[in-house]
């Protein structure tokens, strides 16, 4: 579902918490003007389970590519599919937005790479400590989404 303005500070927060670690490692810091400007121009949604936001993500559309900028789930939450549904959704959005393919990109040391391969995208950018991966977008009979 579309994220409201309200719930900017609690997807700000969960980012930082979830990337405390990998921004520490790759000599990084949290930018919270930059959060505050991605979510201006981008599209926001929250994830949600029996009624509780346990995620969010963000997507930008450009011509006939999308791209995913963020995707967290919060930490108890992890292991249940709900990135693989999230990726599912992002790829629903996107097709039905015209876009054919998503990318991404995600640092090359993160246990989120497994997953982004396993849903099909392949690597295309290296820029180290990042790697750029994309998704061809396929159409899905019976849902009218083309790709």
């Amino acid at each position: 579902m579309p994220a409201p303005e309200s719930a900017r500070g609690w997807a700000a927060a969960l980012v930082q918490v979830n990337m405390r670690e990998a921004y520490a490692r790759h000599g990084l810091s949290w930018d919270p003007t930059a959060f505050a400007a991605d979510w201006e121009a981008g599209e926001n949604y929250l994830l949600r389970c029996e009624g509780e936001a346990v995620g969010y993500l963000r997507l930008f559309g450009h011509a006939q590519r999308s791209f995913l900028q963020d995707l967290q789930v919060v930490a108890e939450r992890r292991g249940r599919g709900l990135g693989t549904q999230a990726l599912e959704a992002a790829e629903s959005i996107a097709r039905r937005q015209g876009s054919r393919v998503l990318r991404l990109k995600v640092f090359a040391d993160s246990p989120a790479v497994r997953l982004y391969r396993r849903l099909g995208f392949v690597e295309r950018l290296h820029e180290p400590p990042l790697i750029g991966m994309e998704c061809r977008l396929r159409h899905r009979p019976g849902t009218g989404e083309s790709g």
